[in-house]
Formats: structure tokens, C-alpha cells, sequence
């Protein structure tokens, strides 16, 4: 098999250029593009390592684990001899059904076997089944590969037994993806299992969250996250930024951002695996200190990416700011297309915050966090129209969120959306899965 090479592109388009002598704030839009590339072939696709992590705690009882575990099989079945895999079952005890190999025959027959005898039984051992769902596919279980690895963790409920804090467990789904290069998607199942946990564990492992209410959405969404690994194209890419000192980067869209070096001017953005044809927006907001003589301020970004012929650095790319009067600086339109992105951005940040206050009974914090977004947010609308739709929404979420707990349905469903909207990820739920 040849080796082939992904092209994967950066456009940064700022918000303004001009900047403010005293302390100012500027968006700047950096658009992801990866090149299309052919379809694979079933003969030179990327091998896939996989692990199947399925929660089998009392709430799972009935219609919920049997359908998990059809969607599990039906995974399997998709996958070939070049392909890896491990299951691993979860309550308050750890079982490893099928230690990591590859998927042959003999392969799936045992797991039909061992997936068959799967009921549900007592409480929820989340983390303990999902980092050891994670180890099963380490690199040195299963001899490590060029391919896609990652854990699919599979759940109705609350983290209840051993390490339960969702700050804890993102960092370590990070601290995976970032060592070990295995990722984690996260498929939420009903109403009662904790969003505010599931969500933010995907996106520090590079994954998905999915929002799943029904059996059928079950196997169509399992499936066809596995249908978009075996097309991956550009694997583990990252988006790195540098700013001068004295500056500040927050990062809007949302993605798992850590500093690179000590005192705080250079950042990785983890953006994850990406198929040919893939764009992503990520909405950064870099902060200015005051001007004290200097005549400008600049940031740079460059891509970082793997494909098949290994990892790639793209060039720095610059963008320069310049100190003006204030009334130079008002009198600069901005760029509608950047204030329109970052404005859906914001909003969607501002909401799954607010979700997540919500849901911990922080009522009041939820209103400040919304008043405050939709107060910037409706300034954007002046130059991008659009936003007013997204200022409406705003509103309806502020009153379902502010004076008493929104009902877990409602919740969850907007942390699905708004999640997908800053990571350009596409609903999966009512695509029925190819067949083999």
C-alpha cells in the first residue's frame, strides 16, 4: 500500500486589525480545511484499533442493553483481520470480554458469545470501565499501528463508584489521547446519565459526545462514528498559537486547549481526527495589553497532522495588529463573516456553561454567564443579521435556565447541538447504518 499524503490547510481572517492603545480584545476565525481524497478501498484504509467499553449497571436493564449490545456486534462485524479490537463491561466490576486482537472470525464468534451473556446489574463504575477499556488497546497490548485508535464509551448513567469529579476525568482523556494517541467518544443513552461529565471527556479525548434517545438512534449512531474512522484522513491534528508577551488567547470554540510553554503566550488546540473534506472553524480571542510604544502586536498559527506518511508541521502563518487612536478603531468595519462565527461560538459556549451551572444549582451563575453573552452576542448582530436568530435562542435558553433545573431531556439535547455546532461534527442519529 502507498502511502498518501493529506494536505490540510489554515486561513486566518481577524475580526479587526486595528487595535485599541489601552487594553483590547480582537476574534480571529482560523478555518480548518482538509483536502477531499479519494475514497478508500477496503485494501488501503488505515487498520483500526478499537475498544468497545459497555456500561452494564442496573439502569441498562432491558431494551437499553440489548440494543447496546447489538450495536457492539454490528461494530465488530464491520471490522477485518487488519482491524483491532477489545471488549470491555462495566458496573461496580470491571470485565474484560475480549482482550485486544484482531478481528478475525474466530474473533467475533467469541465475542457474539461473550456480549450474549451480558446483563445488567448494579451501580456505575464509569472511569475504572473506560480507562480500562483504554489500556486494552494501549500500544503495548497491541503492538501499536499507523492507523485509528480510539475508545467508544458507552453509558446511561452517573459515574457513582471510584473517581467521579468530570474536571479529573477530562484531563485524563486528554492525557491519553496526547501519550498514547488513543481518543475517546463518549454515547450518552436517555436522560439520566451526566452531560456535563460526557461531554467535555470527548472533547480532551478528541472524540464525540452523542446524545442518544432511542434503540435505532443507538445503532445508527454507533455505527456510523465507526463508518467515519475508516475514512479518517488526517489523524491527531492540532492547531498551535503563538502570541507576544503580554498577551491573552481564549479559545471560544470548543476544543481541548492547553499552554505549551511557561508564562502563558503559546497554546495547542486539539482538534482531532478529520475526514478529506473537513472544515472547522475555531474562534480565538486574543487579548492586547496596552500599547506602551510599541507600534503593533502579532500572533501566529501553524497545523500539526499525521497521515500515512507520518507527522506534518505546516508553516507559521502571521497575523499583525495595529495600535490606533480610538476613533481610528471605531471607525474600522469589521469583518461580518468572522463576527458571525464568533458570535454562534460564543453562544454555544455560553449555553453549555450555562447548562452545566444549571444542573449543579447554580441558578444565578447560569443567568450572569447568559446575560453577559447575549449582551456581546446582540452588539455582533448589528454587522452579521444572523445572529439575531441566535440571540432569540439565547433568550429561550436563559428562561429555561435560570430559575430552576431545566428538565434533563432539554438539557441534554442542547449540550448535543451547541457541542456540534463549535466542532463542525454532523448528527448521526437518524442515519441508518450502511450495510456491510
Amino acid at each position: 500500500m502507498t502511502a498518501k499524503h493529506v494536505n490540510v490547510t489554515l486561513k486566518l481572517t481577524p475580526e479587526r486589525s486595528l487595535i485599541h492603545p489601552t487594553q483590547c480584545f480582537r476574534y480571529v476565525d482560523a478555518f480548518l480545511h482538509v483536502d477531499a481524497v479519494s475514497q478508500p478501498s477496503k485494501l488501503d484504509r488505515l487498520p483500526l484499533t478499537l475498544a468497545l467499553v459497555l456500561d452494564r449497571s442496573g439502569s441498562m436493564q432491558g431494551e437499553k442493553v440489548e440494543t447496546a449490545k447489538k450495536a457492539v456486534l454490528a461494530v465488530l462485524e464491520r471490522l477485518e483481520e487488519r482491524d483491532q479490537a477489545a471488549i470491555v463491561i462495566f458496573d461496580d466490576r470491571i470485565d474484560v470480554l475480549q482482550s485486544a486482537g484482531h478481528v478475525t472470525q474466530a474473533f467475533k464468534s467469541q465475542a457474539r458469545a461473550a456480549v450474549s451473556r451480558v446483563e445488567a446489574r448494579a451501580n456505575t463504575a464509569l472511569h475504572e470501565g473506560w480507562l480500562t477499556g483504554c489500556k486494552a488497546i494501549a500500544p503495548e497490548h497491541t503492538g501499536g499501528n499507523n492507523g485509528v485508535t480510539r475508545c467508544f464509551l458507552l453509558t446511561d448513567g452517573l459515574a457513582n463508584v471510584g473517581v467521579t469529579d468530570p474536571e479529573q476525568i477530562a484531563g485524563e482523556a486528554a492525557g491519553i489521547r496526547e501519550h498514547t494517541g488513543i481518543s475517546t467518544s463518549t454515547f450518552g443513552i436517555g436522560d439520566d446519565y451526566n452531560e456535563s461529565l460526557l461531554a467535555p471527556m470527548a472533547v480532551a479525548g478528541g472524540g464525540q459526545f452523542h446524545h442518544l434517545r432511542t434503540a435505532n438512534e443507538i445503532m445508527n449512531t454507533f455505527v456510523g462514528e465507526l463508518g467515519d474512522l475508516l475514512a479518517v484522513a488526517a489523524r491527531q491534528v492540532r492547531l498551535e498559537l503563538e502570541a507576544e508577551a503580554g498577551m491573552s488567547a481564549d479559545v471560544v470554540s470548543t476544543y481541548w486547549t492547553s499552554a505549551t510553554q511557561p508564562g502563558g503566550t503559546s497554546w495547542s488546540v486539539a482538534i482531532g481526527d478529520l475526514l478529506g473534506g473537513d472544515e472547522r472553524h475555531v474562534v480565538v480571542r486574543f487579548g492586547f495589553p496596552d500599547q506602551q510604544g510599541q507600534a503593533s502586536r502579532t500572533i501566529r498559527a501553524r497545523l500539526v497532522w499525521t497521515d500515512e506518511e507520518g507527522e506534518h508541521t505546516a508553516p507559521w502563518q502571521e497575523l499583525r495588529f495595529t495600535y490606533a487612536t480610538p476613533e481610528a478603531c471605531e471607525a474600522e468595519q469589521p469583518n461580518p463573516e468572522v463576527l458571525a462565527v464568533a458570535g454562534k461560538h460564543t453562544s454555544s459556549k455560553a449555553q453549555m456553561e450555562a447548562l452545566r451551572l444549571n444542573r449543579a444549582g447554580d441558578f444565578a451563575g447560569a443567568n450572569q454567564v447568559m446575560a453577559q453573552a447575549t449582551s456581546a452576542v446582540a452588539s455582533y448582530a448589528a454587522y452579521a443579521p444572523e445572529l439575531e436568530a441566535e440571540v432569540a435562542e439565547m433568550d429561550e435558553l436563559t428562561q429555561n435556565v435560570s430559575n430552576a433545573p431545566a428538565a434533563p431531556a432539554y438539557s441534554k439535547e442542547r449540550m448535543y447541538q451547541k457541542q456540534n455546532v463549535t466542532r463542525g461534527q454532523k448528527d448521526k442519529r437518524t442515519q441508518p447504518p450502511e450495510k456491510k
